[in-house]
C-alpha cells in the first residue's frame, strides 16, 4: 500500500522531534508510563504517512501505527527525542514497503534503548548537570547575587536543549 506523504523538511521533522519530546511526561500513567506522550510525538508523522482517512487501507494502518505506539515507554525526555526520530523514520520505511518491513521492529527498537538511554539521561541530568547547576545557584544565591538562580537554570537548561535537538536529528 503505497501512502502519498507530504514532503517536509528535515528541520520540520526534527522540530516536531524536539519540541513533542518535552511533553512526554505529560499523561503519565502507572500501567504504560509515558506511552501516550510517546504517541503524540509521532502523531504528526502518523498523519503525514496516512492523510486519507476516507481510504480503508491507509485508515486500518493509522488505527495499527496507532496502537503499536500505546505501548509501554519509559525514557528520559531529553533522549526521547533520539527514539522518536528513530521510530519516525521506521514508520516511514514501513509505509512504503510494508511487505518487506516488520512493524514489529519498531517497537523492539523502542524497547531495546529505553532502558540504556534512561541510564545516561537520568545520570547525566538529574544526577550530573542539575546537581553542579544547582550547588553553583545556592552559593551565588546565599552571597545575596541574583545571578545564583538565573545561573543554575542557564546550566540546567542549555545541555538539555542541545543534547535534545541533536538526538532528535541523530536519530531521525
Amino acid at each position: 500500500m503505497a501512502t502519498a506523504t507530504k514532503d517536509v523538511s528535515l528541520n520540520k521533522k526534527v522540530s516536531q522531534f524536539f519540541w513533542r519530546s518535552w511533553h512526554i511526561q505529560a499523561s503519565w500513567n502507572y500501567e504504560r508510563q509515558m506511552n501516550m506522550g510517546f504517541l503524540y510525538g509521532m502523531v504528526p508523522t502518523l498523519d503525514r504517512l496516512y492523510p486519507d482517512e476516507s481510504d480503508p487501507k491507509q485508515l486500518a494502518a493509522k488505527k495499527e501505527a496507532y496502537h503499536r505506539h500505546m505501548a509501554f515507554y519509559n525514557c528520559t525526555p531529553q533522549t526521547s527525542a533520539f527514539i522518536l526520530g528513530l521510530a519516525a523514520s521506521m514508520e516511514e520505511e514501513y509505509a512504503k514497503d510494508p511487505e518487506n518491513f516488520d512493524p514489529d521492529s519498531i517497537n523492539a527498537v523502542k524497547t531495546s534503548l529505553m532502558g540504556p538511554l534512561s541510564g545516561i539521561g537520568d545520570s547525566f541530568f538529574q544526577g550530573t548537570i542539575r546537581v553542579i547547576a544547582f550547588g553553583l545557584g545556592v552559593q551565588l544565591a546565599q552571597q545575596g547575587s541574583i545571578m545564583g538562580p538565573i545561573l543554575a537554570m542557564l546550566i540546567s537548561i542549555v545541555p538539555s536543549v542541545l543534547i535534545t535537538w541533536f538526538a532528535a536529528k541523530m536519530g531521525y
